[in-house]
């Protein structure tokens, strides 16, 4: 029996997805201890981290062209149920003494692979489940259960490995995907109004109708190119160098107060946009807070000071977060919604894309480039290393800085271009029409 409908099922599978993600969350953090205890290997959690990641991208590709054209809800379903039977596979061995590191890999992939189903079927529904005007308080709302979810995970899972072990946790993570999945079965989620044209398009031909819908509106390109370069920029080079350079200026448990300041402000964002909604242009709303989050990386890289690198941080989570959430209301609004499931796939595929393209520069660039340039006697230690210092972490708090004065030229740029700075005005709103659906209480038989 459905019971949900309309801005209510939203906050029912927003509610279960958020119980499930920290579900989820605390496996994660209890097999990347798992593995470095069971190994001492940083290759085999690197590789771990890999896996955890980029086969949603990689899945990403081909999921939108099926979500377009399958029953979202069911999506969701089937999605769940196969990354909760992942889990239980990978509980199961551990329980039974059997479990390795290639096991994690597949099932991670597994994992990974059902998530590139279900988080743009979630995605895709928003703009037929919350009216309009509601849209960014929908998107503030997920920000909060996004950041809660890094915020509380990490610290559940580090309790329950302490006196429970490994398995309590796999337990838990079974459970609560029950109640994403409860919340699903007792939702309604409209569909789309179907294109008659679709039914005689190939998966191919569907797949690139999607994409020349994109290349048909150019402000769409201009925003997708943006959001990609950014997502290069600092949740790909920054989120790589972030503990390290944390840890070159602090121990351990301040490098970790420095890390969580940015989940604390990932929360504020969500907050603000859930109970403000976010300002009526969005897009400029998007280009001041990648401006601040510009200025919030070069302070990062001014000083070796603990309280000056966490203020950074907790500002960037604030500004990143805000213009993220901005962004997904400009595609709710503005996109059909029969393309989304195609178009927000795409999204999820650049951006991993290109958060996991910074990560594996960042590295090489900070080792064997800037490092060794803002040591004593380096190439920049009697120009630049007299404003920031020289030593060790130097060099990865001038990439930092570059970053940052990057992202303000982002801005710039953008502000100088009238199709992203007025894509608003340029891209009509698109108002979804559904199918009839069924009373909230009738059985959903969808």
């Amino acid at each position: 029996m459905a019971i949900f409908s309309g801005a209510r099922a939203f906050y029912a599978i927003t509610f279960g997805q958020f119980v499930s993600l920290v579900g989820s969350g605390m496996t994660r953090f209890g097999l990347s201890i798992w593995v470095l205890r069971e190994t001492g290997d940083t290759t085999a959690y690197s590789v771990l981290l890999f896996f955890a990641v980029l086969p949603v991208g990689l899945g990403s590709i081909f999921t939108g062209t099926l979500i377009d054209r399958w029953n979202r809800r069911k999506v969701m379903l089937i999605g769940n149920t196969v990354a909760s039977l992942s889990t239980l596979v990978a509980a199961l061995l551990f329980f039974g003494g059997a479990l390795e590191i290639w096991h994690l890999f597949i099932v991670l992939a597994v994992n990974g692979l059902a998530n590139a189903f279900v988080m743009p079927s979630m995605e895709a529904s928003v703009p037929l489940l919350m009216g309009k005007e509601q849209l960014g308080r929908a998107a503030g709302l997920s920000q909060m259960s996004m950041s809660l979810e890094i915020i509380i995970s990490p610290a559940l899972a580090g309790l329950l490995i302490a006196s429970t072990g490994l398995g309590f946790i796999f337990i838990v993570d079974f459970v609560t995907f029950g109640a994403s999945v409860l919340a699903l079965a007792l939702s309604v989620i409209p569909q789309p109004a179907p294109d008659p044209e679709s039914e005689r398009r190939s998966l191919a031909g569907e797949f690139m109708f999607g994409l020349r819908y994109i290349a048909e509106r150019p402000p769409f390109v201009y925003l997708m190119v943006f959001v990609t370069i950014t997502m290069f920029l600092m949740p790909g080079i920054g989120y790589a160098l972030s503990t390290p350079l944390a840890l070159s200026i602090a121990d351990e448990r301040a490098a970790g107060l420095i890390l969580s300041s940015f989940g604390v402000g990932a929360m504020l964002s969500g907050v603000l946009l859930a109970t403000w909604g976010g300002p009526k242009r969005r897009m400029n709303g998007m280009l001041v807070g990648l401006a601040l989050a510009g200025a919030s990386s070069i302070v990062i890289g001014l000083r070796e000071s603990v309280p000056l690198v966490a203020v950074g941080v907790f500002f960037i989570g604030v500004t990143f977060m805000f213009m993220f959430g901005l962004n997904r209301v400009i595609w709710h609004v503005k996109a059909a919604p029969e393309v989304l499931g195609r178009i927000f796939s795409l999204r999820v595929a650049l951006g991993i894309g290109a958060q996991s393209l910074g990560v594996l520069v960042a590295g090489p660039l900070a080792q064997h480039v800037f490092e060794p340039m803002m040591v004593e006697g380096g190439a920049l230690a009697g120009s630049v290393g007299m404003l920031i210092g020289v030593g060790e972490g130097r060099g990865m708090a001038l990439m930092y800085i570059i970053t940052g004065l990057v992202l303000i030229a982002l801005v710039v740029v953008s502000t100088l271009i009238r199709q992203i700075r007025l894509m608003e005005d340029l891209l009509p709103d698109q108002a979804p029409t559904t199918e009839p659906q069924p009373a909230a209480t009738a059985t959903d038989s969808d």
